[in-house]
């Protein structure tokens, strides 16, 4: 028992012993000082609470986690044994602490912080200039606010080569793995550009929000502003960054879930998909809640995150159990990803404090690991698209030779028919033969218009039918009938395009021998596309006929069965000044 009194007093005495800043360029303040969790406090300058409250600190880093309106008081007794006066710098190193507050026993009180930063320096953290005359010994206070991000930090009494040491070392490290994410960032960005797949462009964006969250987090955005901005802007908009943190906090959730549906096609599992939708809902809703009611929900939007992040986990799992391609990456890399923001989850919170409390980078790390692997993945992705488009340029290229052979071998059979067939046939089945070559040329025309262009595997229809009426007439050549066309901005498909020449074909020719006595008229081709439905009317200004007495001709029959059984349309056909056929299908 007495041994533990002893124990006692000597750790009061500690922590009330005065330090003497005088002896080293790099002292460490806490384990010295007492400590005193004010809670319901407020950003105002405030009276120092008394002497007693204080309680002696046996650390060199303070990590209260996040607190609401919960304000840390810091004490300590600084000492000059030396001859001349000494300067030093009370480094409290973390960048986003809303307010930090020194009082000394001279009654001088100094501010610093996000809320009072009024000037913008190339050291990111937080310091306070002090000069200690020989033999001159002062109590100071430090009292640190932060509502809008965990209250963590180091406090060193530091000459200004160490603390600009420290500021430069911890900027280089920043800069150095910041540079990695922007080349990924900009690698991407350009993959994106060359390919249109929406993979890249959810990347580059889910990259942007972590890479800016961490700019904002670690300072670093000040220093990328400084070119393109007045001091007063980026300072006032450092103070909106930290009301706003939260909702950027939920913006990297939202980023991740969005990125993950494309880079694991997770449309093709719709339970896990319709999970994801949730997740973004939710999203909604706890930026909703900050806005409305803001006081605590920072924690709570904290564990939402780590409760994304631990599924997204197990997602991975299950993908790699259905052996799904690149799963293996995706939980490795994610694996990396999650071990790296629970570290840093958990030493904002305090659960988690390295030896000394030094911040070993791992988040940032972590998040460079992730965006390499992601990149060489997609990267693969890339070299895999540009064997598809090799293998679909000669995909094209042999298509447009085969309509070209096509062509080729339907006038081949039209001419072995005819010198075949024309000797022998009477003058009724000379012409049958020229309507049977007129309909085969008809397909033909759909093949030798496809081996002239790019796509293969539809037309458009004006080129089409102007070319096929052009082929018709050629068999009419004393007519003085005109045809019109109309039929702009329309697309059909190859077998659309087939069953429907044969049916032009065969009511144009129709038309041209039948309905105009003195082969003079006017025959109308209509063709739209609305609603899904495409609409063709075909009417000439003829003397028409009557459907009864012709609808089982071969002719009305081939057309009929074209529309019924291939285009799965409908025909109506009515004699007003002429006839006037209109046809649709879907």
């Amino acid at each position: 028992m007495q041994k533990l009194f002893v124990w006692c007093l000597w750790v009061l005495s500690l922590s009330a012993a005065s330090i003497d800043i005088g002896q080293s360029d790099n002292v460490s303040l806490l384990e010295h000082a007492e400590i005193y969790l004010e809670k319901g406090a407020n950003f105002e300058v405030s009276d120092v609470p008394p002497q007693e409250v204080f309680q002696p600190y046996m650390s060199s880093f303070i990590s209260q986690g996040y607190l609401a309106d919960e304000a840390v008081w810091v004490r300590f007794n600084l000492k000059n044994e030396s001859a001349v006066t000494v300067k030093r710098f009370l480094h409290v190193n973390n960048s986003m602490l809303d307010s930090v507050v020194l009082y000394d026993s001279n009654g001088n009180v100094f501010k610093s912080g996000i809320l009072y930063r009024t000037v913008f320096s190339d050291i990111f953290d937080y310091y306070f200039s002090v000069e200690l005359k020989p033999l001159e010994e002062r109590t100071f206070y430090l009292k640190v606010l932060s509502n809008s991000c965990a209250t963590y930090f180091h406090v060193h009494s530091e000459s200004e080569a160490v603390l600009w040491q420290k500021s430069l070392k911890r900027e280089l490290i920043l800069t150095l793995l910041f540079s990695v994410m922007g080349t990924l960032i900009v690698y991407n960005t350009f993959i994106f550009l060359f390919t249109k797949e929406r993979v890249y462009l959810t990347y580059v964006f889910y990259l942007c929000v972590v890479v800016y969250n961490n700019l904002t987090y670690t300072g670093m955005s000040f220093l990328v502003m400084e070119p393109f901005f007045s001091y007063q802007k980026m300072l006032a908009w450092a103070r909106i960054d930290a009301y706003l943190g939260p909702l950027f906090t939920i913006a990297v959730s939202v980023a991740i879930i969005v990125f993950i549906q494309d880079f694991m096609r997770i449309k093709r599992y719709p339970k896990l998909y319709r999970s994801f939708q949730w997740l973004l809902l939710g999203s909604a809703g706890f930026s909703l809640l900050y806005l409305v009611i803001n006081e605590g929900m920072f924690e709570w939007i904290m564990y939402y995150m780590c409760f994304i992040l631990l599924y997204i986990l197990a997602i991975a799992v299950y993908l790699v159990y259905k052996k799904e391609e690149n799963s293996v990456y995706f939980l490795v890399s994610w694996g990396v990803n999650i071990t790296g923001t629970f570290l840093f989850l958990l030493y904002n919170m305090g659960v988690y404090i390295p030896h000394n409390g030094e911040y070993w980078y791992f988040y940032e790390l972590s998040m460079v690991f992730e965006g390499l692997v992601f990149s060489i993945v997609l990267s693969k992705r890339l070299n895999r698209t540009k064997a598809l488009a090799s293998a679909l340029d000669t995909e094209r290229i042999l298509i447009r030779e085969l309509h070209h052979r096509v062509k080729n071998n339907l006038q081949f059979i039209v001419s072995l028919y005819r010198l075949k067939l024309r000797p022998s046939l009477d003058a009724i089945g000379k012409s049958k033969l020229v309507e049977a070559e007129s309909n085969v040329r008809s397909i033909g025309k759909i093949h030798e218009i496809l081996h002239a262009h790019q796509n293969i595997s539809e037309l458009a229809a004006s080129v089409y039918i102007n070319d096929l009426i052009k082929e018709i007439k050629r068999g009419y050549p004393q007519s003085n009938i005109t045809v019109v066309i109309e039929a702009d901005e329309v697309v059909l498909s190859i077998d659309h395009a087939i069953y429907c020449g044969l049916i032009i074909n065969e009511l144009v020719t129709n038309a041209l021998k039948y309905a105009f006595d003195a082969h003079e008229g006017e025959i109308i081709l209509h063709l739209t596309y609305a609603q899904k439905t495409y609409s063709l009317e075909i009417y000439d200004n003829g003397k028409g006929f009557e459907w009864g007495e012709k609808r089982d001709s071969f002719g009305i029959s081939l057309v009929k069965r074209l529309i019924h059984d291939e285009l799965k349309g409908t025909l109506h056909y009515e004699q007003t000044h002429g006839s006037h056929y209109t046809i649709r299908w879907r």
